[in-house]
């Protein structure tokens, strides 16, 4: 019987309370949402700031509470203020900045929070062929899967499969700084690019 490590099941499960501030996007005012993110962006990181000056502070969480950090990340800065920086970058800069629809941003939202849990669990639990960016082939097609059926509630489904791959080939690239970051960025312009060049897209939220 395959198992899910268990550390990793509580990282992702941390993770997807980034479902607060993706449904929080969608169904409220964005500016609310940006407030919140800035101001969850400033917590985060005086926390950091505590742990990385009070080494007996960072040694007690990191050893009580992983599944929060990966043990190489006890020295590094949390991947929640990329996770919350770039979706607090995707908003300013496709919504408020270009007016692109919402619809785009909040796929974007949730290829990260679904599509790179998938593929993280799958990968680390079942994992075993490495695709050409390092990352395993089962994870990316976990992260495909998941990314079409959450495409599937925004767009019709070609749209859908399309933005569904785009998500798995911006997940596998190994990103030298934080991936979370990224993704919501990379994905939501490509995502906007894609509605430009191909009439397929359609909303249907």
């Amino acid at each position: 019987m395959v198992s899910v490590p268990k550390d990793e099941l509580k990282r992702k499960g941390f993770h997807l309370l980034s479902l607060i501030y993706v449904f929080g996007y969608w169904y409220f005012d964005k500016n609310y949402i940006i407030l919140g993110l800035a101001a969850a962006i400033a917590v985060v990181a005086i926390f950091e700031i505590l742990r990385f000056n009070i080494p007996s502070f960072n040694e007690y969480f990191c050893n009580n509470y992983k599944g929060f950090y990966r043990p190489e990340e006890a020295q590094k800065i949390s991947g929640l203020i990329g996770t919350l920086s770039g979706a607090l970058f995707t908003i300013l800069i496709f919504d408020l900045w270009l007016g692109a629809p919402r619809t785009m941003v909040f796929a974007s939202f949730l290829y990260l929070s679904f599509g790179d849990a998938a593929a993280a669990l799958v990968g680390k639990t079942i994992g075993k062929h490495k695709s050409f960016a390092g990352k395993s082939v089962e994870g990316s097609i976990a992260c495909l899967i998941a990314c079409f059926i959450a495409g599937l509630f925004i767009f019709n489904w070609k749209f859908a499969l399309a933005g569904a791959v785009i998500a798995t080939v911006v997940e596998a690239i190994p990103w030298k700084i934080s991936d979370n970051f990224w993704m919501q960025i990379v994905n939501a312009g490509l995502l906007i690019l894609l509605a430009h060049a191909l009439p397929w897209t359609c909303a249907v939220l």
